[in-house]
């Protein structure tokens, strides 16, 4: 399941619930969208979520203006019963809504197709951890044409906190440079060295996002960085 789609759906719900206190009736379009999000994630979760949908006789027709429209009160049966169900029934909450915002700042392709999967599953989120790092590690490996060395060795190498014996340089300002190099030899020896040697429990999906996502601005470094005329 797409937990990031979920999440979506769910934020929109957010608003519409926050909607219905603010408008003794709301408009027919209003309510059709409501329906269209009850639709969506029962085709998302094969679930028969049909009780939760506004039926027509929710809806009634104003003299005055020939608007259709429905009374909050009878939107908020549904909805607020909805997105309690959700809330216990997937885990949702406002925190899920943080954490899509998270993983939708991440722009790397590579990081997001190898990491997407895992975090959306119910746990083991030191695999996210894993798989970030080995998608940092293999891109300082290429970028540098360093294809004999592995963790921090490549690190070292690759990326000298010297700026005289670097490979890839990252900054024009050496004391830059030097900060950068210092960061990812700490996610080789602090990340990638344990989720790849041993099974770390205590990670949770927030953990695991919040390194995702800096792994994914030190790839743009990475990426952007020129190879030393020294190398």
């Amino acid at each position: 399941m797409d937990m990031n789609k979920l999440s979506r759906l769910y934020g929109r719900l957010r608003g519409l619930k926050d909607l219905t206190f603010t408008q003794t009736c709301l408009p027919k379009h209003v309510g059709d969208d409501y329906n269209s999000i009850v639709n969506d994630i029962a085709i998302m979760t094969s679930d028969d979520l049909s009780s939760f949908l506004l039926p027509k006789d929710f809806f009634f027709t104003e003299y005055s203006s020939g608007d259709s429209l429905c009374l909050s009160s009878m939107v908020q049966s549904k909805l607020l019963q909805f997105v309690s169900s959700l809330e216990y029934g997937y885990n949702l909450s406002q925190q899920t809504i943080e954490i899509g915002s998270i993983y939708n700042s991440i722009t790397d392709e590579e990081l997001k197709s190898r990491c997407s999967d895992i975090l959306s599953s119910p746990g083991n989120f030191d695999r996210v951890i894993n798989q970030a790092t080995l998608v940092l590690e293999d891109r300082i490996r290429k970028k540098s044409g360093l294809n004999d060395l592995i963790g921090i060795d490549l690190v070292n190498k690759a990326l000298n906190s010297d700026y005289s014996k670097t490979v890839l340089q990252t900054s024009d300002d050496s004391k830059e440079h030097e900060g950068i190099s210092h960061i990812c030899r700490g996610i080789v020896l602090s990340f990638r060295n344990p989720t790849h040697h041993k099974i770390v429990a205590n990670i949770t999906r927030e953990d695991a996002l919040k390194v995702c996502s800096f792994i994914d601005k030190l790839l743009q470094i990475v990426d952007a960085a020129t190879k030393s005329h020294t190398a």
